[in-house]
């Protein structure tokens, strides 16, 4: 019995982190950008792109938001937009904006509301905050400014009409969503 238990948690416990699930309404509306820009979910004229990366410190995040720039803007331009959104506090995120020259728009979120709202929350134990701290330089607290320990697994939800129309979650923080997804999802 024990052990059904333990199963039982296991398996709830990998399907915990899935996003929002297609067809539904956009679970919030409003999202400030670091430009001052308030862009409106539910009411957006073109489809709207949304990439959670895990932090400005992450390089498979860093090395996905230069591909996106790189390549997935220049062909989305004018039909659909894009913002990146992490728990990294503002000024983390506007240094990562000019030091990459990101020609899209990030989000700032240090309370993970966005995170919470789509279900894609990853809370990272205290014995790793500490170990990224002390062994890689990583300080997870610092950059948000909180102590939650959340990060976003990384995922991508393309919103139309205030609905999520594609939902791409990875619990592997190594994979990510390929660009070339992206566009058939908005049918480019």
């Amino acid at each position: 019995m024990k052990l059904l238990i333990i199963l039982l948690f296991t398996v709830q416990s990998l399907f915990a982190f899935d996003g929002v699930k297609l067809g539904s309404e956009t679970p919030i509306d409003k999202l400030n950008t670091t430009s001052n820009k308030e862009i409106s979910l539910k009411k957006h004229s073109k489809p709207l792109v949304l990439v959670f990366y895990r932090g400005s410190w992450c390089p498979y995040c860093i090395t996905q938001l230069k591909e996106i720039n790189k390549t997935l803007i220049p062909k989305i331009q004018g039909k659909a937009d894009l913002l990146a959104i992490s728990v990294d506090k503002l000024k983390k995120t506007k240094m990562l904006k000019d030091k990459q020259s990101l020609n899209f728009d990030l989000v700032s979120d240090p309370k993970a509301k966005t995170l919470v709202a789509f279900n894609i929350i990853n809370k990272l134990e205290s014995d790793l905050v500490k170990k990224y701290k002390n062994s890689y330089g990583i300080d997870i607290e610092g950059d948000s400014g909180e102590t939650h320990h959340m990060i976003a697994h990384p995922a991508v939800f393309i919103i139309k009409n205030g609905k999520v129309v594609f939902a791409d979650v990875h619990t592997d923080y190594k994979q990510r969503t390929a660009n070339a997804d992206i566009l058939k999802a908005l049918g480019i």
